[in-house]
């Protein structure tokens, strides 16, 4: 099964359109099709607690939001054992692990999994090993991960694994800046371009706070606050407010704005 249209659309952060491409294969029982089911589902706040506990990989995911509810990751920790357990598996207790600030323990998990002899669901935990590596710091990591895997896999590689590996390798050269005005800016200014959501138009404006274009961080800021991004993808809007208001906290102390505390106050009151 081809899975590029669901892997594009969520990793652009169109989940509505990647939840109408899922829906399509409602009789299929593949994993890969349901970890981006049981994630998208989440993303948009419609997750159903047990809904998918007969299988190895919804069992796992239910105590993994449980976790994100409770804050206590014990269950999920004695659910899953990284001996047996799958990549998509073990992707949900890496998660729950690095959220607890337990990076190496979030990086270790990864790395075993990402050496499974079951190679479904090891690109995204590269892509999440290496999200791990850059959060703590540990930019030389996150390379030679980068480097190992692509190195081993080279021959293997799908158009849709490609995908996900082109946004592991941007993560790294935003972190280090690399490329910063060339490959990498093209990269994420192709993407606001081609798919429009808030999730690569942050993306881009991210890559021109990063080089302190004020006017053009404004031009994005307002492109966000106009009706197409705040009241057609209201959705979106929401679960990126976050990210949004910590993106204008950042252009307001470029600009030397007198409006940071009231952002930060903004910031603070969300849920």
């Amino acid at each position: 099964m081809d899975f590029f249209s669901i892997k594009q659309n969520y990793y652009t952060g169109d989940f509505v359109h990647a939840l109408q491409d899922i829906e399509k294969h409602t009789e299929s029982k593949d994993d890969t099709l349901l970890f981006y089911k049981l994630k998208t589902l989440l993303a948009l706040q419609k997750y159903e607690a047990g809904s998918s506990k007969t299988n190895p990989i919804g069992a796992t995911f239910d105590l993994y939001v449980k976790y994100l509810k409770s804050r206590d990751i014990s269950a999920l920790e004695s659910h899953v054992n990284t001996e047996t357990a799958s990549p998509f598996e073990l992707y949900f207790l890496a998660s729950a692990l690095v959220i607890e600030g337990r990076f190496d323990d979030s990086l270790e998990v990864c790395v075993y999994g990402i050496d499974n002899s079951e190679s479904t669901g090891t690109t995204e935990l590269l892509l999440l090993a290496i999200q791990v590596t850059l959060l703590n710091g540990q930019f030389s990591i996150a390379q030679t991960l980068f480097d190992n895997f692509i190195g081993a896999q080279e021959d293997n590689i799908t158009s849709e694994d490609e995908l996900i590996i082109n946004l592991a390798e941007s993560y790294i050269k935003f972190a280090t800046n690399q490329d910063t005005t060339s490959s990498n800016f093209y990269y994420f200014e192709e993407l606001a371009q081609t798919f429009p959501t808030w999730k690569t138009q942050l993306g881009l404006l991210n890559l021109h706070l990063q080089q302190s274009n004020i006017e053009e961080a404004k031009g994005i800021i307002n492109v966000l606050e106009s009706d197409y991004y705040s009241v057609e993808q209201k959705d979106a809007a929401k679960l990126s407010k976050p990210h949004f208001l910590a993106n204008k906290i950042t252009l307001s102390i470029l600009s030397g704005s007198n409006d940071v505390d009231e952002l930060k106050n903004k910031l603070e009151q969300l849920d």
